[in-house]
């Protein structure tokens, strides 16, 4: 399985700032703070149609395992048959597949003429004792269940991770939203200031044109901005189900907190998707299991009553209104054993494959807990080096901002041309957008550390608070 990792912070670039959110496998949620999170999770969990599939298959595989223990229950079958047949029989054996035998005795000679028979019966079988063969075609129906609960905990806990994901990618579309604003207001009071500072004839006529062409294009950017915010919602509203929750609030207390608890070591066999590998395992090495106990023998219990007519007599004489209703009652019982003597020679080849598969599941988890483990260690590490960047990021925007205020003076005393300013302006949205980016780096590593360990609760026991 692969989780979102955490990506370097952008060089301040300010539109790849914005398109790092989209650089992680997500889909989007959005309202504010723990509350909306949790109902976004809780509508996801309901209505979301690949988790519905889900839980489905492994209600059918309830019923596998009920059916698998209904097996010791017995079979009876009541039957009625008519008939109308010749009576031209010949003693002797005949294998009996693909052939109907005619019943009755053995006829003096050829008598095409036909005579209605009819027959009803009830039969009952039972297999009361299979020397393991039932009870372990029952445990590989419990152990296949195992396997579908695991997968619908995996799909779960992944979907769960990408609607977490998808809200932090709308949370940083909607604050970068924001500070790109600010930005916007910045240059409208440049533009107003060039404005004036021209009509005074302190400044040439082209810082005003500047002034104007850099408004602008701020105006067209803003729109990208919200294009791709109206983007992240959709993606959030495919991930719940089609409908979000009511109450949509754009929660900023993301980029003012940072996670202060360092994640403990958790346990990897707790893991999801450790846990599916584990039941793929179980249900192959029950598999086996029930492969070498199907070679055992079974006891069988039977027993029989039924009621034949027939049109013709014990002398051999016909009376065909005699075939239409019973003229001989019957009853029988009894019981056999059955030894596949030579089946253990033609199962061989099908233990071996089995065999195979089990030893291939057992690599398979091995390899599942080692990629585990490798990107936990990753994880903790981007988390890490992600928090100490989230601290200095204000230092950044502080300077940017002192450097703003000083330029701005200097160009209003005519010290300075408007490309100072210009560049001044976009340096101080790019720091403001670099500590947005920032906070929203440490979290989306710790909830990719939470990921990578199997526990959301890592994650979700910080946010909010």
């Amino acid at each position: 399985m692969k989780y979102p990792d955490l990506p370097a912070l952008p060089k301040i670039s300010v539109l790849a700032g914005v398109l790092l959110c989209f650089l992680f496998p997500t889909q989007t949620l959005g309202q504010q703070s723990k509350p909306y999170l949790d109902s976004l999770l809780h509508t996801a969990t309901a209505n979301y149609p690949l988790i519905k599939a889900k839980r489905l298959q492994t209600q059918s595989l309830q019923y596998a395992v009920k059916y698998k223990q209904n097996g010791i229950i017995p079979s009876l079958n009541a039957s009625y048959q008519v008939d109308y047949a010749t009576a031209n029989n010949i003693t002797g054996m005949v294998y009996p597949q693909f052939i109907t035998p005619i019943s009755g005795p053995p006829s003096k000679g050829n008598d095409y003429s036909g005579v209605p028979g009819s027959a009803a019966a009830l039969n009952l079988q039972w297999e009361p004792i299979t020397f393991g063969q039932r009870g372990a075609e029952v445990e590989l129906a419990k152990g296949r269940l195992q396997y579908g609960q695991a997968d619908e905990n995996l799909t779960l806990f992944q979907h769960r991770v990408n609607v977490i994901g998808a809200w932090l990618n709308y949370l940083l579309v909607s604050e970068l939203i924001k500070v790109y604003r600010s930005n916007i207001d910045r240059a409208a009071f440049n533009l107003k200031q060039a404005q004036t500072l021209v009509i005074s004839g302190l400044r040439p006529g082209t810082d005003s044109s500047s002034f104007q062409s850099e408004y602008t294009r701020a105006q067209m950017q803003l729109i990208t901005f919200e294009r791709q915010q109206d983007s992240t919602l959709i993606a959030l509203k495919e991930l719940v189900g089609g409908t979000l929750p009511a109450g949509l609030v754009v929660d900023t207390s993301l980029f003012k907190t940072l996670p202060v608890i360092a994640l403990s070591d958790t346990i990897t066999t707790s893991h999801p998707e450790v846990q599916l590998g584990q039941a793929n395992l179980n249900a192959n090495e029950l598999a086996l299991k029930s492969l070498k106990r199907s070679i055992l023998p079974k006891l069988t219990l039977w027993s029989t009553g039924y009621g034949r007519g027939s049109g013709i007599a014990a002398d051999g004489s016909v009376n065909s209104g005699n075939g239409w209703r019973f003229q001989r009652y019957n009853y029988g019982v009894g019981a056999q054993i059955a030894f596949p003597i030579l089946e253990v020679f033609r199962q061989k080849p099908l233990w071996k494959q089995q065999e195979l598969i089990t030893a291939s599941s057992r690599e398979q988890l091995l390899q599942t807990e080692l990629h585990l483990n490798t990107q936990k260690e990753i994880a903790a590490s981007n988390f890490k080096r992600a928090l100490q960047s989230a601290q200095l990021a204000p230092q950044q925007l502080h300077s940017a901002e002192y450097t703003y205020k000083g330029i701005q003076s200097r160009y209003k005393s005519g010290l300075i041309n408007y490309y100072d300013v210009i560049q001044a302006q976009q340096l101080l949205f790019q720091s403001a957008a670099t500590v947005s980016i920032a906070y929203y780096s440490t979290w989306r590593a710790l909830l990719s550390e939470a990921a990578y360990s199997g526990n959301l609760n890592l994650f979700l026991n910080q946010y909010g608070k």
